[in-house]
């Protein structure tokens, strides 16, 4: 076995120490994403979804969604570090077997958003109360074409960010 040093760089998640504890970023993918997306010039917004916006399956369809869905599933991945665009990211997703125009504005709004918010990432601390807390919420039959419900949660241990979801 070799010891490879502290841990700095794993599966595109960049590890930084300090010292309250670690910090997981994903800024150089985030960038790679807002690059493929062809927005490395894009003005940001301060949301990742536009307030009282529900998508549908309405409007024009998109000719080759192949684009859609690659950056839809690269947004996937960046969840694992950013929790804040997990509802986001999961509303486009349900749309990646027939997207269209109006679902290709939301991911570009949520690409929009990564630009201006590219520094966040998830900090977890060394030592933190051993407090178990979870919060959960859900719309109750927000989506107005299916009337399904959106749920999601999230749990910490002390001020530590453990798990979270969002889904229909």
């Amino acid at each position: 076995m070799t010891d490879l040093g502290p841990l700095n760089y794993f599966l595109g998640i960049h590890v930084t120490r300090t010292a309250s504890g670690l910090f997981l970023s994903q800024k150089q993918y985030a960038a790679e994403i807002i690059e493929r997306a062809g927005m490395p010039t894009c003005h940001p917004c301060r949301t990742p979804v536009e307030p009282g916006a529900k998508l549908t399956s309405h409007g024009p369809s998109v000719k080759d969604p192949t684009l859609y869905r690659s950056l839809a599933g690269a947004l996937q991945y960046l969840t694992f570090t950013r929790p804040d665009i997990s509802y986001a990211v999961q509303e486009i997703c349900l749309f990646m077997h027939d997207p269209h125009e109006q679902h290709i504005h939301a991911l570009k709004r949520i690409i929009r958003y990564i630009q201006g918010t590219i520094e966040l990432g998830l900090q977890l601390y060394a030592s933190s109360p051993t407090i178990l807390v979870a919060y959960s919420d859900a719309d109750w039959a927000g989506c107005p074409t299916t009337r399904r419900s959106t749920s999601g949660y999230c749990v910490f241990l002390g001020n530590n960010l453990l798990s979270w979801s969002s889904k229909r």
